[in-house]
């Protein structure tokens, strides 16, 4: 995935690319001797390599930034989720280096992770929504009654009623068995077999949706999922990267919704050792029945929520 830092960079060569472009381009169709496309290109080295010390300097904040956050982490999570049950869902295009970090991040918590569940780029296919809503029906628990909607809402129900359970119960068979019938399937991927039930989830996203005509669709499903993963167990946060807040985003799509972000909290800085810890903090707060919207893109309550 591409990470914060990757678009910084990126956007810099392109513009310089650009540059390059034009100044060779007049100097070449010009009546001139050559002389003033002499002279852009002396300028535009010098350009050059303003540019690079600022991107040189990003990083470097960035590095720190992130160093810092990484090194007091430990202390601002400690004891935040003592006890608790957390199930980690990774939506197609997770980073995986911020998934294993948000694990960490809730381990030092105190929190046990009861499992990682992948979810596969399948999930939001068109054919999907009939599998997804044949599963449904398979799996539902007895007595229950499901929304008479689309499969991919149906299904991501079941799913996450399955694995959550805002009681203390390890249920390890009956969440790993109905979890395992949607990975063989071919719809999400089991890191490791679920140890029990979770009360708690943390939802990790990944760049917005390609808009490829299938956008709407593909974004309705990835929202349903994480939407489900809030209202079956006792709270769940939903944090991906800057993109994420953005149009096509997942975050994007779950704030500009008034009822999702009246109750599921989300954090759009995930690549970062800081976004991971307002990540354990927001999900404390869901615990204890708050929610909040933190990062940096667009209009958050903050970089972290409240604490003392």
């Amino acid at each position: 995935m591409m990470n914060f830092r990757y678009h910084v960079v990126s956007l810099v060569a392109v513009l310089f690319a650009l540059s390059v472009g034009l100044v060779l381009g007049a100097g070449l169709l010009s009546s001139g001797t050559g002389t003033a496309a002499a002279v852009s290109v002396v300028d535009l080295q010098a350009e050059t390599a303003l540019l690079r010390e600022r991107v040189a300097s990003a990083e470097a904040t960035l590095t720190f930034s992130d160093s810092v956050g990484q090194a007091t982490q430990a202390d601002q999570v400690d004891a935040t989720l003592t006890d608790r049950r957390v199930v980690l869902v990774a939506l197609p295009g997770a980073d995986p280096a911020a998934v294993s970090g948000t694990r960490e991040a809730l381990s030092s918590g105190g929190a046990t992770v009861t499992g990682t569940i992948e979810v596969d780029d399948a999930w939001t296919d068109a054919a999907s929504d009939a599998v997804l809503d044949s599963l449904a029906a398979q799996l539902v628990s007895s007595g229950a009654t499901l929304p008479d909607t689309d499969g991919y809402e149906r299904g991501a129900i079941v799913l996450a009623s399955a694995v959550l359970d805002a009681a203390p119960t390890r249920n390890d068979e009956a969440a790993t068995a109905t979890a395992t019938a949607f990975a063989e399937s071919d719809l999400l991927t089991l890191a490791e077999p679920l140890r029990g039930t979770a009360e708690l989830a943390v939802v990790v996203a990944g760049d917005p949706v390609a808009d490829d005509g299938e956008a709407g669709r593909r974004l309705g499903a990835l929202t349903a999922l994480a939407a489900a993963f809030d209202t079956e167990g006792a709270g769940a946060v939903l944090a991906g990267p800057p993109p994420s807040a953005t149009e096509g985003g997942v975050v994007q799509a779950v704030r500009a919704d008034a009822d999702l972000a009246a109750t599921l909290s989300t954090v759009d800085m995930v690549q970062l050792s800081s976004g991971r810890t307002s990540t354990v903090l927001a999900l404390a707060e869901q615990a204890a029945g708050g929610t909040g919207h933190y990062g940096a893109v667009g209009e958050v309550d903050g970089p972290l929520p409240a604490t003392g």
